[in-house]
C-alpha cells in the first residue's frame, strides 16, 4: 500500500511517519493506539474529550495539511489551480466512502445549506406535506417549518423522549398520504444516538414518489456506509464530526434518479451551476443550462483549506484505519461504557442493540445542572442537553477513556451529586 502524504506527517499500514517513527502492532486496539497519538488534546494532556458528536480535537494529519495550505498561498504565485484539483480529489475520496460515484456529490458550506438546497428544489404544491420525527435536529426541523409559507404542511411525529425504538417505515405510515411529497430523517439522531431504519422508509415510501432526504451527519466518519443501500433521493453531512475537518465545508449528495425527475433549479445559482461556463465569463441571454450532476447546486468558489484538510485526513480515514474497523472500534468502547453505566446504576437513552444504536454516541440520564461543572473540574469534555450528558467517541479515545470517565462518575455520586 503506498504512504499517504501530508507535508511533514506520513501515514500507512505499519508506521506512522512524523517528528519520530512510531511502529504500528498488528491487533486493531493496539493500532487505534497509536492512532490517538495524532490527537495531541488527547495524548498529550490530562482531558478526556468524549464530545466528537459536537466537533472533535483536531489532529496532526488536518493540521499538516493547513500548513502546507498555508505554504502555497504564501510562496506560489497561483496556487488556486492545485486546491482546485485537491477539491476533485477529495470528492473522489468521499464518493469512495459512500460507494458511490463523485458526479453525485456536490461541495456545501454546511448542513443546512445542503438540506436547505434539496427542500427549495421540491416542486410541491400548496397543500402539500412532508413528515419529520418531532425530534429531528433544529437545522432539518427549522428548514422544512420555513416553507409553510409557500403552503407547505410539516408533519410532526410524536416520539417517546427516550426514544427506545428507531424509527422505520411504521413510525411514519399514520402521517403519510397521497399529498406526501417527502419525509425527512437523520439517518443517527443527535440526542440518543437511535440508528433509524432509512432504507425501511426508502423501501416502502418510495414507490409512491415520496422523496427522503437523509441527515447524515451522525453517521458518516463513524459508521461504514453504502449510500444506494439507503436509496434516498438526498443525503447531506458536514466533514467536521466523523471526518475530523475544520467547519466550513459539508457534502450533498443527490441521486440520478431525483435530477433526472424533477432537474431541479438551484435555489441558489452562480457559476458555479452551469454545465459549460464561458471562460471569458460572457453570460449569455438565453435559457440557463445547468450542470447535468449534483454539481448544479455548487458555488464557484468554497472553503478551500477546508477541501485540503478534509482529502489528507479522508486518506488516513480510508486507506489506513478503515472504516469499518473504526465502527467497530467505536462499539467497543460503547460496550464497556454500557457495561459500567450499568454498573453505576445510571441508564443510557435510546435502543440498546448495536443494529439500532450508533457506535459512538450514547446519552446519560444524569440530570444534575452540577454534573456540567463537575466534569468541567474534572478535565471531561462532554455536552449537556435537557435529555441527559451525552458522551462521544472518536477514533482516537480508548477504554483508558471511558474508564475515567466512569470513575468520574461514581467519584460524583460519592460527593453528592444526587438524582431524583
Amino acid at each position: 500500500m503506498a504512504p499517504v502524504s501530508v507535508s511533514s506527517t506520513r501515514v500507512e499500514e505499519s508506521t506512522i511517519h512524523s517528528k519520530h517513527e512510531i511502529q504500528i502492532p498488528r491487533s486493531s486496539i493496539e493500532k487505534f493506539e497509536i492512532y490517538r497519538r495524532l490527537v495531541p488534546l488527547v495524548s498529550e494532556q490530562n482531558i478526556i474529550h468524549v464530545n466528537a458528536a459536537f466537533m472533535p480535537p483536531s489532529n496532526l494529519i488536518v493540521r499538516d495539511a493547513i500548513d502546507q495550505f498555508c505554504n502555497q498561498g504564501l510562496h506560489h504565485q497561483s496556487p488556486k489551480a492545485k486546491w482546485k484539483s485537491d477539491v476533485e480529489e477529495l470528492r473522489g475520496l468521499v464518493a469512495k466512502y459512500l460507494k458511490t460515484k463523485p458526479s453525485s456529490l456536490a461541495f456545501t458550506r454546511d448542513t443546512t445549506e445542503a438540506m436547505g438546497s434539496f427542500m427549495n428544489s421540491l416542486n410541491f404544491r400548496p397543500g402539500d406535506n412532508v413528515v419529520i420525527l418531532d425530534c429531528e435536529h433544529p437545522n432539518q426541523a427549522y428548514g422544512w417549518l420555513s416553507l409553510r409559507k409557500a403552503g407547505l404542511e410539516v408533519r410532526q411525529v410524536p416520539t417517546m423522549q427516550d426514544g427506545n425504538v428507531a424509527a422505520n417505515a411504521a413510525t411514519f405510515a399514520p402521517y403519510v398520504d397521497e399529498r406526501t411529497c417527502a419525509i425527512g430523517l437523520s439517518s443517527i439522531m443527535f440526542h440518543n444516538g437511535q440508528w433509524n431504519d432509512i432504507a425501511d422508509v426508502v423501501a416502502a415510501f418510495k414507490p409512491q414518489g415520496i422523496h427522503i432526504l437523509a441527515d447524515l451527519t451522525q453517521q458518516v466518519g463513524f459508521t461504514d456506509l453504502d449510500i444506494h443501500e439507503l436509496g434516498v433521493s438526498a443525503a447531506a453531512f458536514s466533514l467536521h464530526k466523523g471526518f475530523n475537518t475544520p467547519t466550513g465545508l459539508a457534502v450533498m449528495y443527490v441521486s440520478d434518479e431525483f435530477l433526472m425527475a424533477v432537474d431541479p433549479v438551484p435555489p441558489i445559482v452562480g457559476y458555479g451551476s452551469i454545465s459549460t461556463p464561458s471562460e471569458d465569463f460572457q453570460v449569455p441571454s438565453g435559457p440557463i443550462s445547468f450542470h447535468p450532476t449534483a454539481q448544479r447546486y455548487e458555488h464557484a468558489n468554497m472553503c478551500l483549506i477546508g477541501a485540503v484538510a478534509a482529502k489528507a485526513f479522508l486518506q488516513l480515514h480510508l486507506d489506513v484505519m478503515n472504516p469499518g474497523n473504526i465502527q467497530g472500534h467505536l462499539y467497543r468502547l460503547g460496550d464497556l461504557l454500557r457495561s459500567g453505566c450499568e454498573r453505576l446504576g445510571v441508564d443510557i437513552l435510546g435502543p440498546v442493540d448495536q443494529q439500532h444504536h450508533a457506535p459512538h454516541l450514547y446519552t446519560l440520564k444524569l440530570y444534575n445542572p452540577e454534573w456540567c461543572e463537575f466534569f468541567k473540574a474534572n478535565n471531561v469534555v462532554v455536552s449537556t442537553f435537557r435529555w441527559g450528558v451525552r458522551v462521544s467517541f472518536g477514533f482516537y479515545n480508548n477504554e483508558t477513556d471511558v474508564k475515567r470517565f466512569l470513575n468520574i462518575i461514581k467519584r460524583g455520586f460519592e460527593e453528592g451529586i444526587l438524582e431524583d
